[in-house]
């Protein structure tokens, strides 16, 4: 009977210690002193009788909200909100008949709105990974009542970018993609990212998995483009760039970089085209009255040096003819680069390289006022 009694007195002390964690923890709560608050509650936890109520882990996610308010307060307990938050599932999980469902819900609701609002706070200061860990954790709970916080995932995931952590930021663009949300731009920002990292093959993947899902979208060919161009990979740029600019004809832009991916691989007649088209939307776009200027100049040039690979102090009739064959067939090209580098020059007349072939074209064709004028202006 002495040993019946010793246990029963043993538990009574027990529930009494535990009941009294808890009050004292309620009431210094109460009176907002949330330190002692959360040093009887960690007390109760420990407690069988106490953590075996959803009362005491209500309270404690009450006292550590609290916490998470109070700027002096939270810098010692900086995981507050996440104490929070796992106080009132574990509430949640043991209110098996949902008699506080309510308070519940209004807790995890006031977390996910803190964190929401600290992470913001947290971006403002420049501390990009303690927002996006808030930012996280907003989602987190939204996503606990079947919720996609989608914009929560977005700004961590732009603070993760912004703290350096590539992968994390990479994972939530991607995330948000898969919502539909901020797209087509967030596999752009994907890519950017994975292209700055050094991993450009898995940025192209990730861009022809985004055009799967919007094949005619231009920034995602674009992209995929400049990465080809980086990569001087001429031959995949020319045929994603005959993909942009069949699906915008009016972009000069797009003409233009494909004249060039043409001037690249050689294709000179293609590359003229391209650039003419160009021309038909911008008469004064510098780029393309520049390269398909620079690009007969050069084929002048390749004529006379031709020619004058020729010479030899005797030479026949035939050899003679087919010399000055090419020189005029070079004269004619020097005249056909003219007018598209003078409109280059009025576009854009400090260009040094431009007035230098000026120069050289003037020269050639005997306009000697102009090439004059144009030795004038380099010196």
């Amino acid at each position: 009977m002495k040993n019946i009694f010793a246990i029963v007195f043993i538990a009574a002390a027990s529930v009494a210690m535990a009941q009294k964690q808890v009050v004292s923890a309620y009431n210094a709560n109460k009176s907002g002193d949330y330190e002692a608050a959360a040093g009887y509650i960690e007390e109760a936890i420990t407690i069988e009788k106490a953590a075996l109520k959803d009362k005491t882990w209500r309270y404690r996610g009450e006292i550590y909200l609290n916490i998470a308010n109070d700027s002096a307060l939270v810098v010692k307990f900086p995981n507050a909100l996440w104490v929070a938050k796992e106080s009132y599932t574990k509430a949640k999980e043991l209110d098996t008949k949902g008699n506080y469902e309510r308070e519940i819900i209004t807790g995890l609701g006031l977390v996910q709105t803190t964190a929401g609002n600290q992470g913001i706070t947290d971006y403002t200061t420049e501390n990009y990974t303690g927002a996006a860990a808030k930012f996280d954790l907003s989602a987190e709970v939204a996503g606990m009542f079947d919720v996609i916080d989608t914009m929560a995932v977005f700004n961590a995931a732009l603070c993760y970018e912004k703290s350096g952590d590539v992968d994390l930021a990479v994972t939530r663009y991607k995330t948000c993609g898969s919502y539909g949300y901020q797209v087509p731009n967030v596999y752009l920002f994907v890519a950017n990212l994975l292209r700055q990292d050094g991993r450009v093959e898995e940025a192209l993947t990730e861009l022809q998995a985004a055009r799967e899902l919007f094949p005619r979208e231009q920034s995602l060919i674009i992209e995929e483009l400049n990465i080809y161009l980086e990569n001087k990979d001429y031959e995949r740029a020319e045929s994603n760039l005959k993909l942009a600019a069949e699906g915008d004809p009016t972009n000069e832009i797009l003409w233009f970089s494909l004249g060039s991916v043409y001037d690249n691989l050689g294709k000179t007649e293609l590359a003229a085209e391209a650039y003419l088209k160009a021309l038909e939307i911008n008469v004064m776009y510098f780029d393309a009255n520049y390269n398909l200027g620079a690009m007969y100049f050069n084929e002048a040039v390749q004529g006379i040096n031709a020619a004058n690979d020729m010479w030899k102090p005797r030479m026949t009739k035939a050899e003679s003819a087919e010399q000055k064959a090419l020189e005029n067939a070079a004269k004619e090209k020097f005249i056909e680069a003219r007018p598209f580098l003078e409109t280059a020059h009025k576009a854009n007349p400090e260009d040094i390289d431009t007035i230098r072939s000026l120069r050289d074209i003037y020269a050639r064709t005997g306009q000697d006022d102009l090439m004059l004028k144009m030795s004038g202006l380099l010196k």
